[in-house]
């Protein structure tokens, strides 16, 4: 399995939303959200840089690169997930609440994406990857539709 296709999933990072005390409003939610979004980003440009030093690696390091690299991008999605979580959503906000639902669901498919690499199992990372990949495309322009000016590859 060629690991080119590690490097252009991780130039996708999976962004979106989250519930905590006071209720925000939309517009508090998609401030708060931003923040976090260029925080994440500015925290996943190591991993970025890191993956295109693993293309240059002999074919038979790249494997353990790729896992390394995918865990420590699973770790920053996890703490992601806990920032979003942490703003809430605002009151009766259904899309909010989904989206917010939905990222842990990512966090679940780069787990399965990682342990390919890690288990040098091309025949998982065929499903995985592209399972990963149609996910956070898809996740990304509900939370670009909802607002969002910097997650979902909002600029």
């Amino acid at each position: 399995m060629r690991l080119v296709a590690l490097f252009a999933v991780l130039a996708v990072a999976a962004t979106s939303v989250g519930a905590a005390q006071a209720a925000p409003t939309r517009t508090e939610f998609i401030r708060k959200g931003d923040a976090v979004c260029v925080q994440t980003q500015r925290e996943l440009a190591p991993i970025r840089a890191r993956a295109l030093a693993a293309k240059l690696l002999p074919q038979s390091e790249q494997w353990a690169a790729a896992a390394a690299i995918w865990a420590a991008q699973i770790r920053i999605q996890e703490r992601f997930v806990g920032r979003m979580k942490a703003i809430g959503t605002p009151p009766r906000d259904v899309v909010a609440q989904r989206l917010v639902a939905s990222l842990a669901r990512g966090v679940t498919l780069a787990v399965a994406v990682q342990r390919g690499f890690a288990n040098r199992d091309s025949a998982a990372l065929s499903t995985a990857l592209p399972a990963y990949i149609t996910f956070t495309l898809a996740l990304n322009k509900r939370v670009v539709a909802y607002g969002f000016q910097r997650c979902g590859g909002a600029t």
